[in-house]
């Protein structure tokens, strides 16, 4: 996809997050060596400067309420949380193995284990899964797991605990799909067209969503049906020996939320991104209080091509992206914070490669400007939705100033970074421009190209298409 329709700046990142030293309080995050020492009983403490987005595992889409949705939701097959390779392997969680194939590679039977219980005392059945699956692909609730079924053909249920899937084409990546939290089990009582967006919420996984004050606070506490016995995720320190899970610091800001962590009044944060060497230099680096890790994750700037300044306006988004500045953008996110890149695809992914199509030194605005002519430009007014915390702001002001240097004055919205990523994701919104980060739902290339880049799968509300890209040309490719 050289050239011609390239139309997002992108940035490859690590992560990096600051815990606590290990306490009666609740001790350190998930799959670390620290998380181990946790002590029994107690609440772990996790401060967002974001809400989640939703709770309803058929909706939820932001990271950090896909966190919460591993702690919460039982899925079919997951991806171990463990470092190296084997976190990259798929292992089944309520199966009781990997699917039996049949039918030329376009049916998979499911057998799920027996003796899983909801939060309210119901069994877990395969109807529980195959009630997910009716729900993602119900038109009236706008799921986003809708864009990943669109080569199911049927879903059905061939005994109590017996799942049949049956596809249009065979669809190598298939599992990976449905290890998303997406296709948890899900009682019987949810609707196929509303929202489930109030606690206490039923749930089969270790932990309930017991309250969810909206922009405030969430709690979530051990599903009283849940038996660590069948525990299909050892690795997860903390779901054996934590009571509760607390959710806060919706609406403060990464400066107050490191001093929480230092001074032990919450167990996992973030930071301002400035002082991240502060932090590695104060606690080494992945050393039980300053953890960074490789991540599969890419930010952009996508390009709107369903309104007037970009549809059908190449040349434009090529100015665009060689006049955006990749450099000054990664630097925003902090020390160790990732690579510079103009591919889809992070660093890390299996069939990266960087092709330098566009400069990762800085902007080229002599080629810029040869591409965005007058009539390229067409009035040269632009709306950028951008996020009003970290480096969202500086990020923003950077994409203004380069564009100005071609001719293009940029608005800035800025906006909770929740409400700007459901605008943008709202099909019409008049943006033109909007700042955007993918984190592999599964480790397989085409959970970016394809689902990020078929404009088949547009709808209403929640696409992840947010660049609005749909070309019949290059959905055959993809296909």
């Amino acid at each position: 996809m050289k050239g011609r329709f390239r139309f997002s700046a992108v940035m490859a990142l690590v992560g990096a997050s600051l815990l606590v030293a290990a306490t009666a309080s609740g001790g350190n995050t998930g799959p670390t060596a620290a998380s181990k020492q946790a002590a029994k009983g107690g609440t772990y403490r996790i401060l967002n400067t974001s809400d989640f987005d939703h709770i309803d595992p058929a909706l939820t889409y932001f990271t950090h309420s896909w966190n919460m949705q591993g702690a919460t939701q039982l899925r079919m097959y997951y991806y171990p949380y463990v470092k190296g390779p084997a976190s990259e392997r798929i292992a089944p969680m309520a199966a009781a193995g990997m699917p039996r194939v049949s039918n030329g590679g376009k049916t998979y039977t499911i057998t799920i284990k027996k003796g899983f219980l909801f939060s309210n005392g119901q069994a877990v059945t395969a109807a529980s899964f195959k009630r997910a699956f009716d729900r993602a692909l119900n038109a009236k609730l706008q799921s986003p797991a809708s864009s990943f079924l669109d080569d199911v053909a049927r879903v059905r249920t061939t005994g109590s605990h017996t799942l049949q899937i049956t596809l249009k084409r065979v669809a190598p990546d298939f599992i990976p799909r449905i290890s998303m939290p997406f296709f948890s089990a899900v009682p019987a009582s949810f609707p196929l067209d509303a929202e489930v967006d109030k606690g206490p919420m039923v749930s089969a996984g270790p932990y309930i969503i017991q309250e969810w004050n909206k922009k405030t606070s969430a709690l979530a506490v051990r599903n009283p049906r849940w038996n660590n016995a069948k525990e299909p995720w050892k690795s997860l320190g903390f779901a054996n020996n934590i009571d509760r899970i607390t959710w806060g610091g919706i609406g403060g800001d990464l400066a107050t939320h490191r001093l929480q962590c230092e001074r032990n009044e919450a167990d996992i944060c973030g930071f301002p991104t400035a002082q991240a060497k502060e932090l590695a230099d104060k606690y080494g680096v992945n050393k039980g209080r300053f953890m960074v890790d490789q991540d599969l994750l890419v930010w952009r700037v996508d390009m709107n091509n369903e309104q007037p300044l970009f549809r059908n306006n190449p040349a434009l988004r090529k100015a665009v992206l060689h006049a955006l500045d990749r450099r000054f953008m990664t630097a925003q996110h902090g020390y160790l914070a990732g690579k510079r890149t103009d591919q889809f695809l992070p660093y890390g992914m299996g069939g990266f490669k960087e092709h330098n199509i566009y400069s990762l030194k800085g902007p080229n605005y002599a080629r810029a400007k040869q591409l965005a002519t007058p009539a390229a430009l067409r009035g040269g007014k632009a709306v950028f939705y951008a996020f009003n915390r970290a480096q969202g702001p500086p990020v923003a002001q950077s994409v203004q100033f380069n564009l100005k240097q071609i001719g293009l004055d940029v608005e800035i919205k800025l906006f909770d970074r929740v409400v700007q990523n459901t605008k943008a994701a709202t099909r019409g919104e008049a943006f033109d421009l909007t700042h955007e980060g993918w984190h592999a739902d599964y480790p397989d290339p085409s959970n970016f190209i394809n689902v990020l880049l078929d404009g088949r799968r547009l709808q209403a509300e929640n696409n992840v298409n947010e660049s609005y890209f749909n070309d019949a040309g290059f959905n055959r490719r993809m296909d």
